[in-house]
């Protein structure tokens, strides 16, 4: 088995809860060759833990490094360093959401398919065991009726105590400025000049945590044909769209945050005359914990409700054996780029829902 030398954008949360302790446990596929942060401190706490001595606060320099591949998990826009990766030659996997606009997705996908490397979005639910169950019951669905999807997110600490987090308040203050002047610009390229609590439901809600429903519907049912409205209120932390699929179908999307209470819930129904899906997405922060699939059906007169635990497995693992199989023998990645950009479009169409009304 081939081991890939991966080097890691971004060693912030994400990285530090999620994929660098599945890199190390899968020590016979990858190989941790390199970090790169904008904090000092930070590289200097990851890179002793995992006993990487190569590391960079300039993701450039990282990308010429000797390696396979780079994972990219800093916060904002990803194009840059997933452009600048693949250039090296370097197979990319990044966090979600894929960038901030669809210039940069169709520079990422153009400088990937010009390298002729691996493209691979961060979709760590479709990797989900109690997903990849939840599709062939959906598909089963022969009358359906309505979608409804409900996020109740609570605040983000709540979930993080237990992980270990280093952190270093050290990056230069020009350097962080001139991020939020490059990241307020995406945003005005995106969806218009708008105010700074919708500038948040755009990049933050949205594109930082809606996106990984957009693209769950996407793998379960297709997109829909149309965003038929968008309501985003509480300034900017409670969004609800509706959706037309067919003729015969609507959907509903709702996502409030909670801040307060600690019981994350991310739920899809997929609801028909002839039976009933539900899905039931445990906190991303917690490791190891099944997505209960609960399928309701008439057999011969007799309602029935079964309550699936397909596995123990962790998404995040598997989507990163997902893209080691990617690197290694050529196949093409069940989330490319073309999906990540479809992805942003819907999210555009989401916000610009609201825009109209």
């Amino acid at each position: 088995m081939k081991r890939v030398r991966v080097g890691v954008v971004g060693c912030g949360g994400v990285a530090q809860m999620m994929h660098l302790p599945f890199l190390r446990e899968l020590d016979q596929h990858f190989e941790i060759a390199a970090l790169c942060d904008l904090s000092p401190g930070v590289l200097q706490a990851v890179g002793s833990h995992y006993g990487v001595a190569a590391r960079y606060t300039d993701f450039n320099e990282l990308a010429s490094h000797d390696l396979d591949a780079v994972l990219v998990l800093t916060p904002g826009s990803h194009a840059p360093a997933a452009i600048a990766a693949a250039t090296a030659g370097r197979h990319v996997l990044v966090e979600k959401p894929m960038c901030f606009t669809l210039r940069e997705a169709d520079e990422m996908i153009a400088t990937a398919k010009e390298h002729n490397v691996t493209l691979m979005v961060a979709y760590m639910k479709r990797f989900d065991p109690g997903y990849l169950l939840a599709q062939q019951a959906v598909q089963k669905l022969r009358h359906p009726r309505a979608v409804e999807v409900h996020i109740w997110h609570p605040s983000e600490p709540q979930y993080l105590g237990h992980h270990r987090i280093d952190r270093a308040n050290d990056v230069p203050k020009d350097v962080l400025d001139r991020l939020r002047i490059e990241y307020d610009a995406l945003v005005r390229e995106a969806v218009g000049d708008v105010p700074g609590w919708l500038n948040y439901a755009y990049a933050e809600v949205l594109l930082g945590s809606i996106i990984h429903d957009i693209n769950a519907l996407r793998g379960l049912i297709g997109a829909p044909d149309k965003v038929l409205s968008t309501e985003i209120w509480a300034e900017g932390n409670a969004i609800m769209s509706t959706f037309q699929y067919g003729e015969d179908v609507r959907g509903v999307l709702t996502w409030t945050f909670l801040d307060d209470v600690r019981n994350y819930r991310e739920d899809l129904a997929f609801l028909a005359t002839d039976g009933r899906v539900e899905l039931r997405f445990p906190s991303p922060f917690l490791k190891n914990v099944p997505t209960p699939l609960v399928v309701e059906l008439m057999e011969d007169g007799v309602y029935t409700r079964r309550e699936h635990h397909a596995s123990f497995e962790e998404a995040f693992k598997q989507e990163l054996l997902h893209f080691h199989e990617c690197v290694t023998t050529g196949r093409h990645p069940l989330t490319d780029g073309a999906e990540g950009k479809l992805d942003i479009a819907q999210a555009i169409e989401m916000f610009n829902a609201f825009k109209r009304n």
